[in-house]
């Protein structure tokens, strides 16, 4: 699942009047998803007795969604911004943003807003200055969690602390012009012009007063003249110049009090009054003129001191004057968060005050999604829906008896065939399959593979090897004896001893990056299988004594074992990532139940912080290529755990840029899920709705049935059965959206249906309806 900013998930209805109507064809994802754009809410059920296992199915159906949005992903921006990464040196998740980019920003970065210029004083002297900020070395990017931002929604972006700062922005002369000679002159700061109305002190510190987005203009006594201040035109009417020393203004028909030259008043509720100069003629036939700026703000600009804005502090940016025999030498502004500060996807920060320079977050770019679900059943472990090269598959790794683990695979007669060294014995009787995976740290391809049909020709054993490929079983290599060699892919075997009554067969690597014992996703992500050992090296990844109880060495007993997954690293290298360890061990119900008891990383990571009330804990390992945790932790039963894993590096948009720039996200599916009691606003969007009438009101609406048809009744009001499911399309009376209903008659009929919905050709085209049995039987009525 995965979320930008976890929205409160809806609220109030449901979507009213479906009926069945005509629309245009379709194949899953369509409508759902169309030109790279997502149109969809997903809903799953909240009613009595409903399983959180229609939560992760629908969640499997947002994955797959997800999958099918453009994998570019990015972030558009207009206007100036300066993008916190280097071309060797991505922003990560867990990053702090001197990680990245330690040095300064200047001119090079923002040309703009931090362009070298040149001052100019009230003589007319030139005056060279640079301008530079500085980044605090603590704002990290991560997963939190903040009732000020929203509550129960853990999201990823930027948490600023109140109090903590956030940048130093400096101003430096190369030249130090006099402080007296500045007043009713220009002075640029962060591409902003502002007019210096006047310097004053505070006892050692300098004060500077500044008009912002200033304009100004010349008007004779009783003479009217036009000014444009930030978009706005004011009228400006000379009503008295009585002397040298005083003047007095009528602006947008309001009358200023008599004014001096350098003497400032407010007009109005955002805009300000300055008088530069007063050329005053006492002669009758003389005309007398003022000169005068209008800005929208007054600031003051105390050393040592909060700036003031209008005569009003304004929180959490502080000046420094630094200045040298009455000579400016730099303005220096910090900036700090004057409460909690919240930088996301829907949430950006700009500077108070002067509003010249904000803060954005596009997201993260994804450049794949695969799932990895670990899933409890009563007495194994399963690997659900793997991704393997050749398609996704269900591999059981891990089986017991309600106590303690004894053994790898689903059951006695159903195995997981491992083995840790150079060969592996397949015994057709009891073992399932065995893995045979090939990887030269840059590629990694993993296959189940089975020997089957033993036979005896002329004086050789022989055999026929078999790979899963896409759902079904394909003969790689027919009639196999003891010496031949055959290739799945890039794994290179060699055939062993075949004995034809006992249905074994050895398997050599005819290749050292060949083994048993590993699993890659398609995407890359490393899986060490379990491997039965009869001694305790704690050292040894994957391997398991099934003789030992207890706690006497976790994650290699039969009471728990730490399954180790390792990403890859930035550069793509196999194996070499952070790691992740899923402890399964047994739930704590009276008939004991496999389960995801526990997780770990091996780096530092988000804390796992639940999705509202879903019983779903959200996580990322803080690392290049953020893998994302979703653990499972219902009030009673099995735990279980998936990952999002995305197979590359994951770089973050971090930005910079002035206060008019536009930063926007990613196309990435984004939280789609919503609770059937919930749910509203959504006229507008198509529907998959996930479980049946008896727990999800949505169905019952969608079905045309009354709430809480359960059972018997839901057979005769739909033709579903025990063990059967259905997938039907219905359309909206006011719109042409669509709802999908994915049901099944229980818990593990509905997770077929969301299977055969992810993994086969469904037409969605409303009146469509699907009925059938498992997740990938193809006898299934299609009316």
């Amino acid at each position: 699942m995965k979320f930008k900013k976890i929205s409160a998930i809806f609220a109030s209805t449901l979507m009213a009047g479906l009926t069945i109507a005509g629309a245009a064809a379709a194949s899953f994802p369509a409508p759902f998803i169309s030109s790279g754009t997502a149109d969809v809410a997903i809903v799953y059920g909240t009613g009595a007795g409903v399983s959180l296992t229609d939560l992760t199915q629908a969640g499997n159906i947002q994955m797959t969604l997800a999958s099918a949005m453009p994998k570019t992903g990015g972030t558009t921006v207009s206007g100036e911004s300066f993008k916190f990464e280097k071309t060797s040196t991505k922003f990560h998740l867990g990053d702090n943003i001197t990680q990245v980019v330690s040095s300064a920003l200047d001119a090079d970065q923002l040309p703009t807003l931090l362009a070298d210029g040149t001052y100019t004083d009230k003589s007319n002297n030139e005056f060279d200055y640079t301008q530079k900020i500085a980044m605090n070395d603590n704002l990290q990017l991560r997963m939190f969690a903040s009732n000020e931002y929203q509550s129960n929604a853990p999201t990823v972006g930027f948490h600023i602390p109140s109090g903590k700062t956030i940048l130093t922005y400096t101003m430096t002369m190369s030249d130090e012009p006099v402080i007296s000679d500045m007043p009713s002159t220009h002075l640029t700061l962060m591409g902003k012009d502002y007019y210096v109305l006047s310097n004053s002190t505070s006892g050692s510190n300098v004060i500077l007063t500044l008009l912002d987005s200033a304009a100004s203009a010349v008007v004779s006594e009783g003479e009217t003249v036009n000014v444009m201040v930030d978009g706005v035109s004011h009228t400006v009417y000379a009503e008295n110049i009585g002397s040298a020393t005083e003047v007095k203004l009528n602006i947008d028909g309001v009358s200023t009090n008599s004014l001096a030259e350098l003497g400032t008043q407010k007009v109005a509720s955002d805009l300000y009054v300055g008088i530069k100069d007063i050329m005053y003629n006492g002669k009758d036939t003389g005309v007398s003129k003022v000169e005068f700026s209008l800005g929208k703000g007054k600031l003051k600009l105390t050393s040592g001191s909060e700036v003031q804005m209008n005569d009003q502090a304004v929180s959490g940016v502080t000046a420094t004057i630094t200045n040298d025999s009455a000579k400016l030498s730099s303005i220096a502004l910090a900036w700090a968060a004057d409460d909690d500060l919240f930088i996301t996807e829907d949430s950006e920060v700009v500077m108070p005050g002067f509003g010249a320079v904000k803060l954005s977050y596009g997201g993260l770019t994804y450049p794949a999604e695969e799932a990895i679900n670990i899933q409890g059943g009563d007495t194994y472990v399963t690997l659900q829906d793997f991704p393997l090269k050749t398609g996704k598959a269900n591999i059981n790794i891990l089986y017991g008896d309600s106590t303690t683990f004894t053994g790898i695979g689903k059951d006695a007669n159903n195995k997981l065939d491992t083995s840790s060294t150079n060969s592996t014995t397949f015994d057709r009787d009891t073992d399932q399959y065995f893995v045979a995976s090939w990887s030269d740290g840059s590629d990694a391809e993993s296959y189940l593979v089975r020997a089957n049909n033993f036979v005896i020709d002329s004086t050789y054993n022989k055999t026929d090897f078999e790979y899963y490929d896409s759902g079904s079983w394909v003969v790689k290599k027919t009639g196999a004896k003891e010496g031949d060699t055959f290739t799945i892919g890039n794994v290179d075997l060699l055939v062993g001893a075949i004995n034809k009554v006992d249905k074994t067969v050895v398997v050599y690597n005819n290749s050292a990056s060949v083994n048993f014992n590993t699993l890659y996703s398609a995407d890359g992500l490393t899986v060490y299988l379990p491997v039965a050992s009869t001694t305790n090296n704690t050292k040894a990844v994957g391997n398991i004594n099934f003789q030992l109880s207890g706690n006497t060495s976790t994650g290699h007993n039969g009471n728990s074992f730490d399954l180790t997954m390792k990403e890859e690293d930035k550069s793509g290298n196999k194996y070499s990532g952070d790691v992740i360890n899923a402890t399964l061990s047994w739930d704590s119900s009276t008939t004991k139940e496999t389960e995801v008891g526990a997780y770990a990383t091996s780096n530092t990571d988000a804390t796992s912080t639940e999705i509202g009330d879903t019983k779903v804990y959200r996580d990322f390992t803080y690392s290049a290529l953020a893998t994302e945790i979703l653990w499972t932790k219902p009030s009673s039963g099995q735990k279980s755990l998936q990952l999002i894993y995305h197979g590359d590096e994951v770089p973050a948009s971090v930005y910079i840029a002035s206060s008019s720039a536009t930063v926007s996200g990613s196309t990435a599916l984004g939280n789609v899920l919503a609770k059937d009691s919930e749910v509203s606003n959504f006229n507008g969007k198509n529907l998959i709705i996930v479980g049946g009438s008896c727990i999800n009101s949505a169905a019952a609406t969608a079905l045309g049935v009354p709430a809480h048809t359960c059972g018997a009744a839901f057979t005769t009001a739909t033709g579903v059965g025990a063990g059967q499911f259905l997938i039907k399309s219905v359309a909206s009376a006011t719109t042409d959206k669509i709802a999908l209903v994915v049901a099944g008659y229980d818990v593990a009929d509905t997770a077929n249906a969301a299977t055969y919905l992810r993994t086969k050709t469904v037409d969605t085209t409303v009146g469509k309806t699907y009925k059938g049995t498992t997740a990938t039987t193809a006898d299934l009525v299609v009316q």
